[in-house]
């Protein structure tokens, strides 16, 4: 039977490719596939629902990139864009929006027009992320300083108190406030969290003098898993299709590489579609290591992820890389990788009756090759 040979590859190599290189069988290689496949979608899905991705809005630092451009900044002095004081940018520009007075006890920042913008607690924002500056003449501190978040008008806001952050007279600070119904947000009016459409920025003095104002990289941001991004059927078909092309490419890149190693050596391993299909048996110990992979990496803590790579990478260093779950699985995949190529030492013994150093030196090299290219390429 079919699927007796393929488990047997598992537990008795030698007795199941003698069987498999006898007579090859298409239906048993396209079941190791599907089940190849099917373990690599479930290893997926398993690993991205452990990862939340930093979604933002704006996407970049458009906020304070433009005075205008689907939202309007206004000022109770003249705001303006400077390109040369600034925390953040993107491809259009690096600026921040400030403004100054004169001889005045406060000074405000109004961003409005980009909404709705839901920051509900079921699938909306949770964080409001941002840069800010005050320049006082006289370097005192702010008495009091208000954030709001406007929605629909000017009357109806949430608001809380930002004294705390800008620190000193000169120096840029970034907070990140947390949002929605259930944080310490004082309410006025009617309020809705699901339409916030504006946000001002407050600071108050005892004394009159000449302040400054400044607020860059400003966004609302959420984590959200791929999963949750994409939605159940749509996840589920691109980690179908990204399997199937990555199983299918492996299987031939490992293919190719023995074929034309052993030839380095010597041997001629006949037909290569006859090949292909006898070599595509050993894959089932890549399905049983991948699956054992994915359900040790189930306990993995999951991690929030910013949207830059270097900081990923950073994050899951911190994060994952000390776990008992991490380093077991990611032993257990390279645990598969060598199985394979022991597994391919003997169907190149077993096909050329060659002795198991020969076949054994083939499959090292293979496996040498395979890592090199999977190293510089990917």
């Amino acid at each position: 039977m079919v699927g007796r040979e393929v488990v047997e590859v598992l537990y008795s190599p030698v007795k199941a490719f003698r069987k498999i290189i006898e007579k090859p069988d298409l239906k048993g290689v396209l079941l190791v596939l599907v089940l190849v496949i099917a373990s690599t979608v479930v290893f997926q899905f398993v690993y991205n629902s452990r990862q939340m991705y930093e979604n933002r809005l704006p996407k970049d630092d458009g906020w304070t990139e433009a005075l205008t451009n689907s939202h309007s900044w206004d000022s109770n002095g003249l705001p303006y864009l400077d390109d040369a004081d600034y925390q953040m940018g993107n491809s259009e520009g690096n600026h921040s929006v400030a403004s100054s007075v004169l001889n005045k006890t406060s000074i405000w920042l109004k961003l409005t027009d980009f909404g709705p913008v839901n920051c509900s607690a079921d699938k909306g924002y949770n964080e409001l992320f941002f840069w800010i500056k005050w320049v006082n003449e006289a370097e005192t501190l702010p008495s009091s300083g208000s954030l709001k978040l406007f929605s629909g008008s000017e009357n109806s806001y949430f608001e809380s108190t930002i004294t705390e952050f800008p620190s000193s007279s000169g120096e840029w600070t970034n907070a990140t406030l947390k949002v929605g119904s259930d944080q310490a947000w004082s309410p006025n009016g009617s309020p809705d969290w699901q339409s916030i459409t504006g946000i001002e920025f407050r600071l108050v003095w005892l004394d009159a003098t000449n302040l400054t104002m400044k607020v860059d990289g400003l966004f609302f941001k959420n984590f959200v898993s791929p999963i949750e991004a994409l939605g159940f059927s749509a996840a589920m078909l691109s980690l179908f299709v990204s399997s199937a092309f990555s199983v299918a490419m492996n299987w031939i890149l490992w293919a190719g590489i023995l074929f034309i190693v052993t030839k380095l050596f010597g041997e001629d391993l006949g037909r290569w579609n006859a090949f292909f299909v006898i070599i595509g048996h050993a894959f089932i110990v890549i399905a049983v290591c991948t699956l054992i992979t994915a359900l040790t990496f189930s306990s993995l803590p999951v991690v929030s992820l910013p949207l830059n790579y270097d900081l990923q990478i950073a994050v899951i260093n911190e994060v994952w890389l000390p776990t008992l779950a991490y380093r077991l699985g990611t032993l257990i995949l390279w645990g598969g990788e060598v199985w394979l190529a022991a597994l391919s030492a003997v169907v190149i013994r077993l096909m050329k009756n060659i002795t198991w150093g020969k076949a054994s030196t083939i499959a090292a090299v293979a496996f040498a090759v395979r890592f090199l290219l999977r190293l510089f390429i990917g």
